[in-house]
């Protein structure tokens, strides 16, 4: 059939538009979602563009109605309306998404001659701008840019982790692309009850203006996208992580203290930092080795001269429940045992200009040949998990490059240009023990990308600064990141460099940071403290110095008292934080929240940034700046909530100027849980 003088097929499911620049493709994807895919070349496009995994949300069953101006498809709560130009979104019949277009109506009066044409009610615009735009600059090969309508009062949350204090993204400008402190994830959830999938891993940018919402991919042949809706937002969140997937069960002796700094250079170090705890009566759940305990990048293995007798050790510790873990750096030097084998079989990011250098003179894994998959999962069988170490930190996983110029270079399946933002997916599957099955434990990684919560990503938010204004940060970003996906994230506690670590306001940072961590997913010491101690060696594991000493007895005694109390604190709240782990690997929920998930009702509950649910008992609010005494904090209507430190009670839809000492932060639980017949046993001093 023919649509405005533009070839239509219809089926069951889907909707296909052809003319002579497009075809595109609208079709169900799962209950109250539809995908939209568009490309300009008749071959089809490339479908290794986005999402390795894209699962739809369930079954449905859609109807499609066509009249003379325009095609319908419903799917439960969504209903799209094409116009010959451009498609509109509702949600349970309210306008929520409109693409941007204005071009001149089909037909044109002129003077007269032409009276018995009637004249269409239909908006016209001289302007000649489509929603969809390709532009073609090589075989295959487009810019792509996707255009709605604007909407300054909506709010948007999600895109993974920006180094940015603003939580509502509407109005901002961000790039597409993975760089060292930024992951890209680029999934919104609106105010409005839907979210949205720009699907697509090229690098590009979308700016979300007043005027404009603007999506550009700079090299690709699709532009694909998903929205999904629901009747609030904890909903819509169900039907995106059922999309793209959910994390696994969390094992429960995990969930303690991770001892972590820049960087332990020998076993005997590290054994001392392990026997300092045990004497404070705290059992570590992971102490992690940095990098450079190999002895030359690409080697993934232990240099042994400094970790000789690590597979005893890490037996040892199995008594306490502490596990090792072992940084991972996809670069690669020509000192590598395996070099000529990286090089000869194109396993490493190749430059089109012969200059393979992509970071401090090294080269890149290339994660996404096959080959190197295989052959890193088998060095990590016969170097780490044969010595009892099956955790892992996937560093460097943006890649991080001297300068991020992804069009010069090419990887397995093309430019990287066009497939960059999935390298950490790729590494993440590089790790993995048994490539027919996800992983089931973490792997800490500096980025991640859709999909790879299924495969245990904890993401962290990487290289950043010592200071307050980072701190608040941080909060966004482990917010942001959990509607996005990937419910598993951490941050280096204190930050993880810059500033003098023996300074009062360095201390008072790392309280304030710690007591922030023990309410977020991972709790985990970790960062580049001054002054470095000197390298051991002129070699291998020896030739790179040290930071500070980074444990909880670091800081002098007063720190040392109020980071016992709270790591105490975190284990006796083991069973709740298990359950929280639990629920979000059943639904996809955040583990650290925006109370709005909880109460999408409660108007203010969408303007609070400064505080957060962590599970849905407890609201968390901490203190980002230095020498507070008093902190103004909302505490959502619906319940009241108790003060777990001094007990007191507060009815909820009121702001509280709520009393801060530097041994606590207000954290308060919702009266009425089981965890309240807990409060005075876990937070007790």
């Amino acid at each position: 059939m023919f649509f405005k003088s533009k070839e239509v097929t219809v089926s069951e499911q889907a909707f296909i538009v052809k003319d002579r620049d497009q075809c595109l493709k609208v079709e169900e994807w799962g209950r109250d979602t539809v995908r939209v895919t568009c490309y300009p070349d008749r071959k089809g496009f490339d479908p290794q563009h986005g999402m390795e995994e894209l699962e739809k949300n369930g079954s449905t069953t859609a109807a499609i109605t066509a009249t003379s101006d325009r095609l319908t498809l419903t799917n439960n709560r969504m209903t799209v309306v094409y116009d010959g130009e451009k498609l509109t979104f509702y949600n349970n019949g309210v306008k929520i998404l409109e693409e941007y277009a204005r071009k001149q109506s089909q037909v044109r009066r002129t003077v007269a001659i032409d009276a018995h044409i009637p004249i269409p009610d239909e908006p016209t615009s001289s302007l000649n701008i489509s929603p969809r735009e390709f532009t073609h600059f090589g075989e295959h090969a487009y810019q792509a840019t996707l255009r709605f309508e604007g909407d300054p009062d909506e709010k948007l949350y999600g895109m993974g982790g920006y180094q940015e204090e603003n939580l509502d993204k509407n109005g901002g400008t961000y790039e597409l692309l993975q760089r060292n402190s930024q992951t890209t994830i680029p999934f919104y959830l609106s105010d409005k009850q839907y979210g949205f999938i720009w699907n697509n891993a090229a690098i590009g940018d979308v700016t979300f203006g007043r005027n404009q919402k603007i999506w550009k991919s700079n090299n690709t042949t699709v532009i694909d996208y998903l929205i999904t809706v629901g009747e609030n937002p904890k909903q819509v969140i169900e039907n995106y992580t059922q999309m793209t997937g959910r994390t696994p069960r969390a094992v429960p002796e995990l969930l303690g203290l991770w001892q972590s700094k820049l960087r332990y250079q020998t076993l005997d170090e590290l054994r001392a930092v392990y026997q300092g705890y045990r004497q404070r009566n705290i059992a570590p759940s992971v102490l992690v080795i940095d990098y450079y305990h190999w002895i030359a990048d690409g080697d993934f293995a232990f240099d042994s001269r400094y970790w000789g007798g690590i597979e005893a050790f890490a037996e040892e510790i199995k008594a306490t429940g502490t596990q090792l873990m072992v940084s991972l750096w996809p670069t690669i030097t020509k000192e590598s045992r395996y070099y000529q084998g990286y090089w000869n079989n194109q396993l490493l990011i190749r430059s089109v200009t012969k200059k393979d250098t992509l970071f401090a003179g090294k080269a890149l894994l290339d994660f996404f040949h096959p080959e190197t998959k295989t052959h890193l999962r088998q060095v990590l069988n016969e170097n780490y998990r044969c010595k009892g170490i099956y955790l892992f930190w996937a560093d460097q996983a943006e890649p991080e490059m001297d300068t991020y110029q992804h069009k010069e270079y090419l990887v397995y399946d093309g430019s990287l240009e066009k497939y960059a933002n999935k390298y950490p997916f790729h590494y993440l599957q590089a790790i993995q023990a048994d490539p027919e099955r996800a992983n089931t434990a973490p792997t800490l990684i500096r980025s991640a990308w859709f999909n790879s919560q299924k495969y245990g990503a904890l993401a962290w938010s990487g290289d950043i600064e010592s200071s307050f204004a980072s701190l608040r940060k941080q909060i966004q970003v482990g917010l942001c990141m959990g509607i996005s996906g990937i419910a598993w994230w951490t941050s280096d506690i204190g930050g993880f460099h810059s500033g003098n670590s023996q300074s009062p306001r360095f201390k008072e940072l790392m309280i304030r940071w710690f007591q922030f961590a023990v309410f977020s997913p991972i709790l985990r010491m970790h960062g580049d403290r001054q002054p470095h101690t000197q390298k051991i060696g002129t070699s291998g594991g020896g030739i790179r110095t040290s930071g500070g000493p980074n444990e909880i007895w670091s800081f002098g005694e007063e720190v040392e008292g109020i980071l016992m109390h709270f790591t105490h604190i975190r284990t006796r709240l083991k069973n709740y934080i298990t359950d929280v782990y639990d629920e979000s690997a059943t639904t996809g929920l955040p583990i650290m929240r925006c109370l709005f998930l909880d109460f999408p009702n409660d108007p203010k509950a969408w303007e609070e940034t400064s505080a957060y649910l962590f599970g849905s008992d407890l609201l968390v609010a901490p203190v980002v700046a230095a020498d507070v005494t008093r902190m103004p904090v909302y505490l959502p209507k619906g319940c009241n909530w108790i003060h777990v430190f001094t007990k007191e009670v507060y009815p909820g839809g009121q702001t509280y100027n709520i009393v801060v000492t530097l041994d606590n932060i207000p954290v308060f639980c919702k009266e009425g849980v089981p965890l309240e017949h807990y409060i005075e046993e876990i937070f007790e001093n």
